[in-house]
């Protein structure tokens, strides 16, 4: 049978069903079909993969030992973004990368990807000089802006006063400068699930994403690989999937994978950076900041995210469980310390603090280098055997890596040879199937019999959540105005916001609703998680059929985990 070809599948239409009540059909096609590449890893590179396979007809098998975006994909800064500070590093073609490709996500992917406005500001005397400022932010308009149709703004310098005006809260005593650029804010999760999700589409049905199930070993014959043997975490199955091809995508995983599977690569030298999450209001930033700690002058972010403000990363080695980094009293009080100097009137404490969340960078090792000028390069690794490695990048840079290592299976004869189109770098450079401006979306709203099924604020946060899936939870919530109305007052979430997930975003655990297919986790108070995950997994027990015993389960479970997020209950710097 003729495969089809990549631009031959449609990206308009109804989402495929994928529910966790699906699980079982998943499982029986993972077992008996033969897939053209099986992907290890479920977050943000590995979801890549499987749109640049799909988007030329081959089918894949992703599957994650915990959720999809459990790692890095679900713990970063939620930037889209070129990389400042890599500038410094000499990292040209990195930023340049880096900037085209946040250009097109915010064309492509226009309600989640969201510019953001940046102030770097310029001091005297300080490694933040006015010609640094200014340098900078010329190489980053010239490596982001030129030769391509995808841009965003170009920067401003600004006074002062200029500045004052724009954030009055933010300190200028000794600011000579500071110039005004353009990122763009992103859910890092959803992004991951919203590109796994048009992968499936693309290939309509004929691939399978499962999280909770762990690669154990290779299938080898005549020392290339045959197949992958997985065990099902869920149910404690084991069965085998078959593919000529098999990507390691795992992340900060890369060597325990390597290890289990027997196979060498790259080393990982995974760092750690926190953020802590603040209501805006007590904060005051309107845009986003970088920021250089006065503890040891690194640099880190203050962003403007709706409601909060989102302060972080720390950068340094980390040497714990990789499945479960916390941010600790220690690392609140690096972060904490410069924001309140910077931001004079705020006086943050750690009562202030919403929630906190911890991620594990996956560096590729290099010997002698500080944890925060690791390159962010990526490497792949391919020991001749069809077991290939991708370690290290970015997410802003998904795509282009996804397509370096498609390109490089296909060149050794694991996938397919790429035909015509197909071997462009910017072949998938395409609208994504939810992507939609608010203006397009409130434009469809009357005709579509919406108008009015909600309010603004509500309609504003599924359109940036779902895009054109926002039309299918403002049709039950016309159906059923019940449905519509918040679990908490003053935040959107709803239960047919949450009805929608289960139907087609796979959650099969509460912990994977409140921290991966929304940001409740982040955005709520850590005072009000025990209301709001009562009230979710009591809709989650009804669509699934859950018994009393596991509702209780899933929630204590969740709560656990919120519980040691929470600074001030914390008996030490840990």
């Amino acid at each position: 049978m003729t495969r089809q070809r990549g631009e031959d599948f449609h990206v308009e239409g109804k989402s495929l069903s994928w529910s966790a009540l699906d699980r079982p059909g998943a499982l029986e096609q993972a077992r008996t079909r033969d897939f053209d590449l099986v992907i290890i890893g479920g977050g943000i590179t590995g979801a890549g993969v499987a749109r640049e396979a799909a988007m030329r007809g081959m089918s894949f098998l992703l599957v994650d030992k915990e959720d999809f975006a459990f790692g890095t994909s679900s713990r970063s800064s939620k930037l889209v973004h070129g990389g400042m500070r890599y500038l410094a590093q000499h990292e040209w073609t990195l930023v340049r990368e880096s900037t085209t490709e946040r250009n097109w996500l915010c064309s492509a992917f226009p309600n989640l990807v969201r510019p953001l406005a940046f102030n770097y500001c310029a001091y005297l005397g300080s490694k933040d000089s006015p010609r640094t400022v200014k340098t900078a932010l010329f190489l980053y308009d010239l490596l982001g802006n030129t030769f391509t149709r995808f841009k965003l703004p170009r920067h401003r310098i600004l006074t002062p006063a200029q500045l004052g005006e724009v954030e009055p809260r933010m300190r200028t005593d000794g600011m000579v400068l500071a110039g005004r650029y353009y990122d763009a804010n992103v859910d890092d999760a959803r992004l991951t699930l919203e590109v796994i999700k048009e992968a499936r589409d693309l290939t309509g049905g004929r691939s399978v994403a499962l999280n909770y199930v762990e690669a154990e070993r290779l299938i080898m014959e005549g020392g290339k690989v045959k197949g992958v043997v997985l065990r099902d975490h869920l149910e404690g199955s084991t069965f085998i999937a078959q593919g000529r091809c098999v990507v390691n995508a795992t992340g900060i995983w890369t060597g325990e994978t390597l290890e289990k599977v027997g196979a060498g690569g790259p080393s990982i030298r995974p760092t750690k950076g926190v953020h802590l999450a603040i209501p805006n209001e007590r904060l005051g930033n309107r845009d986003a900041f970088i920021l250089r700690s006065l503890d040891d002058g690194r640099n880190f972010f203050v962003l403007r995210r709706g409601g909060i403000s989102l302060i972080g990363t720390t950068d340094t080695d980390y040497h714990g469980s990789l499945d479960s980094p916390f941010c600790t009293r220690e690392d609140a009080d690096y972060l904490l310390r410069t924001v309140n100097i910077k931001f004079p009137d705020a006086h943050i404490t750690y009562k202030d603090i919403l929630s906190t969340y911890a991620g594990i960078r996956p560096l590729v090792k290099e010997e002698g280098v500080e944890a925060s000028a690791v390159s962010r390069r990526h490497v792949i690794k391919d020991p001749g055997t069809g077991f290939v490695t991708i370690a290290g990048g970015k997410l802003t840079t998904f795509r282009i890596m996804a397509w370096e290592l498609l390109t490089l299976c296909s060149r050794r004869g694991y996938l397919r040879p790429l035909r015509g189109a197909e071997k462009r770098r910017h072949f998938s450079r395409r609208p994504f199937k939810a992507g939609i401006t608010w203006e397009a979306f409130a434009a469809a709203l009357p005709g579509l019999g919406l108008a009015g099924a909600a309010p603004e604020a509500l309609q504003r946060h599924l359109h940036q959540q779902y895009g054109h899936g926002a039309f299918a939870i403002l049709a039950e919530i016309k159906a059923d105005p019940a449905s519509g109305r918040p679990f908490l007052e003053g935040h959107p979430y709803c239960p047919a916001e949450v009805r929608h997930i289960l139907a087609f975003e796979n959650a099969p655990t509460l912990m994977d609703l409140m921290m991966r297919r929304t940001e409740m986790q982040l955005m709520v108070s850590h005072l009000q998680q025990a209301e709001l995950a009562g009230k979710v997994a009591a809709v989650m027990g009804t669509f699934y059929g859950w018994d009393e015993r596991r509702t209780a389960l899933e929630t204590s479970r969740y709560l656990d985990y919120i519980g040691k997020t929470i600074i001030f209950g914390q008996e030490s710097h840990g």
